[in-house]
């Protein structure tokens, strides 16, 4: 009775693994037959110091993950999947120090990958005054990947940097924090959405030119 629930158990696991595996390369399949590139968003990092009482690096992740998703132009690998193989790949490599030979073992079925580094995010007031309004600072680095050849190679590598203001009531000791219904329309909300908007603007956009090639 133990060993037939224990084969009955090992059978629905394996049949488990198999139709996952189907899934996937039913999906791949699909993408590649609507010529949509196939995408690899890995989640920021973070290297901003910011003094957010939130997890940054995942709540820009998440927008800029959506908005690539929205318009249908690009076929985005699972968000777990390629956290899992970022997480892998990351601890032994920098995917911002110009070596990028490693790219394409360590995302396998893929054709693009994007790395996102978030270097700023402070703001500076704009008098000396303890309740001034602020310039918000924000850069990020963008490094797409091609890696449909043997050889990985850099489509777009740049910086991305915008200034917004920040009332004075709305600086960081009074910020609207993440996944506060009012967030989006807050002032650091709408900046953040404006740096996401154009991070997956440039990002569709440059992979969409090079897998047109």
């Amino acid at each position: 009775m133990y060993r037939g629930a224990v084969l009955l158990c090992a059978i629905s696991l394996f049949l488990s693994g198999c139709t996952k595996d189907r899934d996937n390369s039913t999906a791949l399949l699909e993408a590649r037959a609507s010529n949509r590139p196939i995408v690899s968003f890995v989640p920021v990092v973070d290297h901003s110091r910011s003094n957010l009482n939130w997890d940054v690096s995942r709540e820009l992740s998440i927008a800029i993950r959506e908005r690539l998703a929205q318009k249908n132009q690009l076929y985005m690998i699972g968000e777990e999947p390629v956290a899992a193989l970022a997480q892998k790949a990351l601890s032994a490599h920098d995917p911002f120090d110009g070596d990028i030979s490693w790219v394409r073992r360590s995302f396998p079925e893929n054709e693009f990958v994007v790395f996102m580094e978030l270097m700023d995010h402070h703001e500076v007031p704009l008098t000396a005054k303890e309740d001034s309004p602020a310039e918000l600072e924000l850069s990020v680095r963008v490094v797409v990947v091609d890696v449909r050849d043997k050889t990985p190679k850099v489509v777009l590598q740049e910086i991305v940097e915008q200034s917004h203001h920040i009332p004075r009531q709305f600086t960081q000791a009074n910020q609207v924090v993440w996944e506060d219904e009012t967030f989006d329309v807050s002032p650091l909300g709408i900046a953040h959405g404006q740096l996401c908007k154009e991070l997956a603007t440039r990002v569709e956009d440059y992979i969409l030119i090079a897998g047109a090639r």
